[in-house]
């Protein structure tokens, strides 16, 4: 028996950034990429308005594919705030809880009123300004006026769509075994990242990569091979 993988994209990006991931996951993981609304196989459907709408539809995918099977879940950057809060929606509504639970390029929720630090930094730069600066978009994107055209839009819609959303501490800690991952070049600070251990209530790491926010693209291998090794083979009986 398999254990599937889902996979949540950063903001103005879709499912088809972790395709290449299918031929470096290993033979007992079935990688499911989930498609957000406005993008990839689901062009045509309107961008959700607020971050409710997008978990909820992202748990409903869940829920109808993993019914009955063991999963997973990775998310970068936006994604990782998605499938932080789908651990506790799915939770609440009696789905089983996932086997691990990867959360990728983004800082553990603010622990006060003073600290947005959830948020990522693009939630708080204009987007026009995002793009002066090679580093603030994937470089295969960047290299190709169309595909820079389309990831703005999206984009846009991904940050007014993250500004509806307001993050409420939780009663529970995270039961499941956590893994982080973390640019060693991105903008995050250390302190930030190490906060994860506060919502974990076992197995937890945290893995450093070389890079900058998108080191899920520059260093795919290491981060496939964590995973590999962090999700167990399941033996059918």
């Amino acid at each position: 028996m398999k254990t599937i993988l889902f996979c949540i994209p950063y903001a103005g990006d879709s499912a088809t950034i972790y395709m290449q991931w299918k031929q470096l996951l290993g033979n007992h993981i079935e990688l499911y990429p989930l498609e957000l609304a406005g993008r990839g196989a689901r062009y045509d459907e309107p961008f959700d308005s607020n971050f409710t709408n997008m978990r909820n539809g992202l748990a409903s995918q869940i829920k109808q594919y993993a019914n009955n099977k063991q999963y997973a879940i990775f998310g970068h950057s936006m994604g990782a705030v998605l499938a932080y809060e789908l651990y506790y929606l799915l939770s609440e509504e009696g789905f089983p809880e996932p086997w691990h639970l990867f959360l990728s390029g983004r800082p553990a929720p603010a622990q006060s009123a003073r600290k947005n630090s959830f948020l990522s930094r693009f939630v708080h730069e204009k987007v026009g300004e995002l793009f002066q600066h090679s580093r603030d978009i994937p470089n295969e994107i960047s290299k190709h006026p169309d595909l820079a055209k389309k990831f703005r839009q999206v984009l846009k819609s991904d940050l007014r769509m993250m500004n509806t959303y307001d993050f409420l501490p939780k009663q529970e800690k995270i039961k499941c075994p956590v893994t982080i991952f973390s640019g060693k070049q991105d903008d995050i600070s250390e302190e930030d990242i190490l906060a994860w251990r506060d919502h974990s209530n076992n197995d937890f790491k945290i893995v450093w990569v070389k890079g900058d926010h998108f080191f899920l693209h520059t260093r795919k291998e290491e981060l496939v091979s964590v995973i590999n090794q962090s999700i167990p083979e399941i033996i059918s009986s």
